[in-house]
């Protein structure tokens, strides 16, 4: 039952309702009202709303007030707003992610990934399927291609030469430790010259041989992290269950929320974040600004890391589960999935990040070697290429290539060293794929 409550002069007013005793406080007569309350034609009066919000109502001819208008206190959860007062508690509990991640997919039970289940997997040659990509909900200043990169480059940027993939150095190649600059489980680099990384609990800016500095303060995780074209950051929460947007001067915006370990994250060069839901069985593609997302696919377990081709037009999966098996994925111009393939058989199976050469090799951390392997771009080679199982305490989870500004060489990769927090620099020789930011 809709109740309205008009306000009077200066009085208390209590109103018995069975058991139930509402106390109603009156503010003082509203402009246009005479000295009794009455309403005056064409003027207005302050009501009380049914959501207790304070609204208006037109005084009639009659002198009594009409209807009383109110504004709506909806608030979207899908997309977390930018003007968020406090972003960090919102609720981001990862045991149903059912209220809150939309999954466009039929559910399908995913065992173990073993050599006999790849059989099930489609062949390397796949079709591409219908485009059911819901049309983009976000406000009409964000498209679904995002904001170019920043107009400005740096002067001192500094780009490796043509390249030749025939004659690219096989490996192994040593492992530099570098000192002062600090990350855990993945890292990547700014325009300024700065390696981003992590300690598990705050984010930092590095320099090239040189010592951290706090950019994002409280910041607990331990999973993945890349920049949008825009120059901003999103990073996979897993502590909170989220994809969360960093802009440029550290403060949050949650924009998916409700997820079961969101681990490794790569960004494709119109700004689209697709990341893999580790516990979930899950690979999605979101919208870091609106939360528009699309289920990839749910066929891989535990699935890990992830990267692009060199033209963006295949994206590989690797799943934490000990089946060896990487995945491949064929991915149209606007985003539509192809049918997952069976691309690779590489290593213990304990597949952690990946990358990708210009050359498009693919590199791949196994987490139970404490190596990097490099398979070529049919999948049929795969080679060791970076050992660090001989180093006391080493873990490499990721690698990223430098982004050619303050140091950070554009063919040399860059690993963090997980458990010391620390980073090291490989030089592969070779240049990496291109990125959407830097």
């Amino acid at each position: 039952m809709k109740l309205t409550r008009y306000i009077r002069s200066s009085s208390v007013l209590l109103v018995g309702w069975s058991l139930l005793l509402a106390l109603v406080l009156i503010g003082c007569p509203p402009s246009g009202g005479d000295k009794n309350g009455d309403c005056q034609a064409d003027t207005t009066v302050s009501c009380v709303c049914e959501n207790g919000s304070v609204g208006t109502a037109l005084c009639l001819e009659s002198g009594q007030p009409g209807d009383c208008t109110c504004e709506s206190d909806t608030v979207s959860d899908t997309v977390a707003a930018d003007t968020s007062a406090d972003v960090d508690n919102a609720d981001t509990n990862t045991s149903d992610t059912s209220s809150d991640v939309e999954d466009t997919s039929e559910p399908q039970d995913v065992g173990e990934d073993t050599a006999a289940e790849d059989a099930d997997v489609e062949p390397l040659e796949d079709t591409w399927v219908e485009d059911t990509q819901t049309e983009d909900t976000g406000s009409e200043d964000v498209g679904i291609d995002l904001i170019s990169p920043p107009d400005t480059t740096p002067v001192d940027v500094v780009e490796p030469p043509p390249f030749d993939c025939e004659n690219i150095p096989e490996g192994p190649f040593e492992l530099v430790k570098l000192e002062g600059p600090m990350a855990s489980e993945d890292l990547d680099f700014d325009l300024e010259g700065n390696v981003l990384g992590s300690n598990d609990k705050a984010i930092f800016k590095s320099g090239y041989n040189q010592g951290p500095k706090v950019f994002v303060p409280e910041m607990k995780f331990r999973a993945g992290m890349r920049f949008l074209p825009s120059g901003q950051l999103v990073i996979c929460d897993n502590e909170k269950g989220q994809l969360v947007r960093i802009d440029v001067d550290g403060n949050k915006f949650p924009f998916m929320v409700g997820l079961s370990y969101p681990n490794g994250l790569i960004v494709d060069m119109k700004g689209w974040v697709y990341f893999t839901e580790h516990d979930a069985n899950k690979v999605w593609r979101v919208h870091p600004y609106t939360g528009e997302h699309t289920l990839i696919t749910n066929k891989i377990a535990n699935p890990n890391g992830l990267t692009f081709s060199p033209d963006y037009k295949t994206l590989y999966i690797g799943g934490f589960n000990g089946g060896k098996t990487i995945y491949a994925m064929s991915i149209s111009e606007d985003g539509v999935p192809g049918k997952l393939v069976s691309w690779a058989k590489v290593g213990t199976g304990w597949h952690d990040g990946m990358a990708t050469d210009v050359c498009g090799n693919v590199y791949i951390a196994d987490y139970q070697q404490t190596v990097i392997y490099r398979i070529s771009p049919d999948g049929k080679e795969a080679s060791v290429v970076i050992d660090g199982s001989k180093i006391q305490g080493a873990y490499l989870p990721n690698l990223k290539w430098g982004s050619g500004v303050g140091g950070w060489s554009k063919t040399k990769a860059y690993l963090p060293d997980g458990w010391n927090k620390g980073v090291f620099e490989v030089d592969l020789g070779v240049p990496g794929a291109k990125v959407p930011y830097p």
